[in-house]
């Protein structure tokens, strides 16, 4: 039996939770719903959704059909982390349990609230939990989860993570790493600022703006509420939205005039509430856009934040960029020669 310990890169966002160990990726919305909704619906979520067996309970994670829209996570964050945290968490790592195999886990949660809620989710995840996941036949496969280690880092740390280290978690050459930029990374509900000065983080010019992609989906979606039929589930309409066009009903409709107005005036929105965060830090050499949302508001955002603005980009989804950095920050932290602090 395997006893060395596995890393994994954990994001808990409050439009999707995100998990991977450098092979296996899993991601799915941050929604869960007690019980299953029907007797017999056991293992049919939708793709990506999760039906679970609990000690206090069945729960239907990840599913977004069926409930509200959009639930308000940003503006009562106790919600995700205090209810739902723990329950996401165990979720998204159950794939990546073996045997009881020990786990180290490095969580990225927004910045104005990694701190509050560190201890609290350390608490509740250290040790050992039991799940069940329903397979598509109705059957229960049980899983014994072990977690030893649990460290819980800013959101866009996982992003810089990736800018200064390799893939085993050692640094390596990078002009971010003696320079001060700013990370912004624009999620699902939220947008994180974090100023990094020479690689360490500040206070100052950093913090959550409760704003995010949510606010454009949440008003193209109102648009469509208006027609004879209502709008799809959140993730087909992500699709929908990406592609242009969307068929409700016999009837297909135009997105693209209404996504690019509505993503303008986000990025506009957004663009002054960065700039008053980063008023008093005139010697920003560059402005790192990342996350989920950066590629669609990256071209209206750029002219109207001040200082050089450079899009992050992912060569497999955006919205990983923070969980693949905090994989990279677990290997250099919990790795065979702990600190790495010398390149191989």
């Amino acid at each position: 039996m395997n006893r060395q310990p596995k890393l994994l890169g954990l994001d808990i966002g409050f439009g999707f939770t995100k998990c991977l160990d450098g092979q296996r990726t899993v991601i799915f919305p941050s929604s869960l719903r007690r019980g299953l909704p029907f007797p017999g619906s056991a293992g049919q979520p939708a793709e990506g959704g999760f039906d679970i067996a609990l000690e206090d309970g069945d729960f239907r994670v990840g599913d977004d059909t069926g409930a509200a829209f959009l639930e308000d996570f940003a503006r009562r964050p106790e919600r995700l982390f205090d209810t739902f945290g723990k329950y996401l968490a165990l979720t998204a790592i159950a794939a990546f349990s073996e045997q009881e195999r020990p786990l180290h886990l490095m969580i990225g949660l927004p910045v104005s609230l990694a701190r509050h809620w560190q201890e609290l989710l350390t608490e509740r995840l250290t040790g050992y939990h039991k799940i069940g996941i329903y397979q598509p036949d109705g059957c229960c496969v049980r899983k014994n989860i072990h977690i030893r280690r649990v460290r819980v880092v800013p959101h866009p740390l996982g992003t810089f993570a990736t800018l200064i280290m390799n893939d085993r978690g050692y640094l390596r050459s990078s002009p971010y790493r003696e320079s001060k930029v700013v990370l912004v990374d624009i999620g699902f509900r939220t947008t994180d600022v974090m100023v990094m000065t020479a690689a360490l983080s500040g206070n100052r010019g950093s913090g959550t703006i409760e704003m995010g992609m949510a606010d454009g989906i949440e008003a193209i979606a109102a648009k469509l509420g208006q027609t004879s039929a209502p709008p799809p589930g959140l993730r087909h309409l992500l699709k929908a939205i990406r592609r242009g066009f969307i068929r409700i009903g016999d009837q297909e409709y135009n997105l693209q005039p209404l996504r690019d107005t509505t993503y303008r005036w986000l990025a506009a929105a957004l663009g002054d509430r960065i700039n008053a965060f980063l008023r008093e830090d005139w010697d920003l050499e560059s402005v790192l856009l990342t996350g989920g949302g950066a590629a669609d508001l990256a071209e209206d955002m750029a002219p109207l934040i001040k200082g050089e603005v450079v899009l992050i980009e992912h060569h497999q989804d955006p919205r990983l960029s923070n969980a693949e950095g905090q994989l990279r920050l677990a290997r250099h932290h919990w790795g065979a020669t702990g600190f790495c602090g010398n390149t191989p």
